[in-house]
């Protein structure tokens, strides 16, 4: 147990030479004598990191001392590469041994040959003399392929070539936007929201706040909160809910008038760390690390049931996506992972499960179908498909990343929280890079999540009208298969189904009937369900 009884780590992680706990007690003096590990190297700053992490190109040293001393790739327009090490160009045939091999003083008599003149040196594209032989370049757009050959680069492999579509040209490219965002007239690769002002939502433990990303304006929007820790929202009638982990609740409010607030539930609500809205079907899910289940309920607590309670240790971090009735969800247990399952309590797998040990934050990005998570152990940000494909590090960074919480990305950013740092950051969410810190809370900084519409987009909720003639619970169901149902009629904790599918009944068999929810009559103005580019028919 970290000091202040706030957090508790596993007991492996204590004195591993990476700071855990949010005042890193779990590293200090008096529960640790400072060493490391044989197979650990030590940073200028004394701190530990497994020697399997030197010279591997990125920072995980604050002073980047892993990455001192390590030997780097040859330009060959400038150096000569002799095999173990780089020396320049102009030592290369001088009549002096300058590598250890004498690949500069060949005896073959490639020394002033222009093996260019000779059908080009056999390079399909440009070929460049040197002082001993030669080598082939590419136009732009192309890329040399067994040392000759000039092949079209395909762009849109890179990761934020373009902000959303990108169509490979070739040796060129070009990029559209999504229905909602149009080209940024600076930069025709980027694209920009078209309505709408951004701003963030971060639970604060002590309150909850909101920041206008144009003007970084501060907000109270929930005022003396005893521990407010998951937050989410629904964008179009304005209601944010939450989570306090000393009143053992979670409540709503009207975002413009958080002294309103209203408890959705309280019994068996214990440790909860994470809590997504479900803004078409008018639900809430939420993870309970003390109960180790994943859970649902109506906007009114009224209606809740247990979805998800078997080989979970602890769930932290839930994310949804009604549209096509998917949730995803981190477990930072034993076997640490992130699944997914549908809405519905159906088709649960797991989707990343190696190089993964204390994932904390998870988000969406429904435009381009991607997964955000950060692991706290790893000082990483990843990102990978809806099923756990294309995995990649964003960042890496023990400086920027000591100990993540939360994440949220829109348009080409992405933010976080971090407890460690005490603020709320953000960066370039295909790049990693043009780290920033946007406000520093001075405490505790919880959940986060970008404020805007289009982070909501519209789509059909299959359970209107008569709330799919589901006597209770009408939870949307991801399609495996086209004959797949897009709903599922469910009962709460203590009821059970029927055998027509509809209707719930107690387990003594008396059957039970609950008002059918009218349905939602505010209309949304922003629809991206379908999203296709600007100009094209599908995508």
């Amino acid at each position: 147990m970290c000091a202040g009884h706030f957090e508790c780590i596993r007991q492996a992680w204590l004195c591993d030479g990476d700071m855990d706990c949010p005042g890193n007690d779990d590293e200090n003096e008096e529960n640790c004598p400072h060493r490391c590990p044989e197979d650990h190297f030590m940073c200028g700053d004394q701190s530990c990191i497994h020697k399997r992490l030197k010279c591997n190109g990125f920072n995980e040293c604050i002073d980047g001392s892993d990455e001192e001393h390590c030997q780097k790739r040859c330009n060959e327009e400038y150096e000569f590469n002799c095999g173990d090490k780089c020396i320049a160009m102009d030592l290369v045939c001088n009549g002096k041994r300058d590598c250890e091999n004498s690949a500069d003083e060949p005896t073959d008599g490639s020394c002033g040959r222009n093996e260019c003149e000779e059908l080009n040196g056999g390079c399909t594209q440009e070929c460049v003399d040197t002082r001993a032989g030669h080598y082939c370049k590419c136009k732009p757009g192309f890329m040399l392929v067994n040392s000759t050959l000039c092949e079209d680069i395909n762009e849109c492999l890179e990761p934020g070539q373009c902000s959303q579509v990108c169509i490979n040209l070739k040796g060129s490219f070009k990029c559209e936007c999504v229905g909602g965002y149009a080209r940024d007239p600076h930069n025709p690769q980027r694209c920009k929201a078209m309505e709408g002002h951004a701003s963030l939502l971060f639970a604060h433990f002590i309150d909850i706040r909101k920041i206008s990303l144009d003007h970084q304006e501060i907000t109270a929007i929930v005022n003396e909160t005893r521990g407010s820790t998951a937050l989410d929202f629904v964008f179009k009638t304005g209601m944010i809910f939450w989570t306090d982990a000393l009143d053992e609740c979670i409540y709503k409010a009207p975002i413009d008038e958080g002294s309103k607030k209203q408890v959705v539930i309280s019994e068996e609500v214990t440790t909860v760390d994470g809590l997504a809205v479900d803004w078409l079907y008018n639900h809430i899910y939420w993870t309970n690390n003390d109960r180790d289940t994943i859970e649902v309920a109506d906007f009114n607590g009224d209606m809740r049931k247990t979805l998800y309670q078997d080989r979970i240790e602890q769930p932290r971090a839930i994310a949804v996506y009604p549209s096509e009735g998917w949730m995803f969800w981190t477990d930072w247990g034993q076997n640490a992972m992130i699944e997914r399952g549908g809405m519905d309590g159906k088709f649960r797998e797991p989707i990343i499960t190696e190089e993964i040990r204390w994932p904390n934050a998870l988000t969406l990005d429904l435009v381009l179908r991607k997964i955000y998570w950060s692991d706290s152990k790893f000082h990483s940000i990843y990102s990978c498909n809806f099923d756990g494909s294309q995995r990649r590090v964003v960042l890496h960074s023990s400086e920027y990343l000591p100990h993540p919480f939360s994440i949220t990305v829109f348009g080409d950013t992405m933010y976080w929280t971090d407890w460690y740092r005490e603020a709320i950051l953000r960066a370039n969410k295909f790049t990693g890079q043009d780290v920033e810190t946007i406000a520093d809370s001075h405490a505790t900084p919880m959940t986060v999540h970008v404020y805007h519409s289009y982070r909501q987009p519209n789509g059909t909720n299959h359970c209107t009208p008569l709330n799919g003639l589901c006597t209770h619970l009408c939870l949307p169901a991801p399609q495996k298969s086209p004959s797949d149902s897009k709903i599922t009629c469910a009962c709460p904790d203590g009821l059970v189904l029927m055998s027509d599918g509809l209707t719930c009944e107690s387990k003594d068999g008396i059957e039970t009937r609950t008002q059918l929810p009218n349905p939602d009559p505010i209309p949304i103005t922003h629809n991206m369900e379908g999203i296709v580019p600007v100009g094209h028919k599908s995508l």
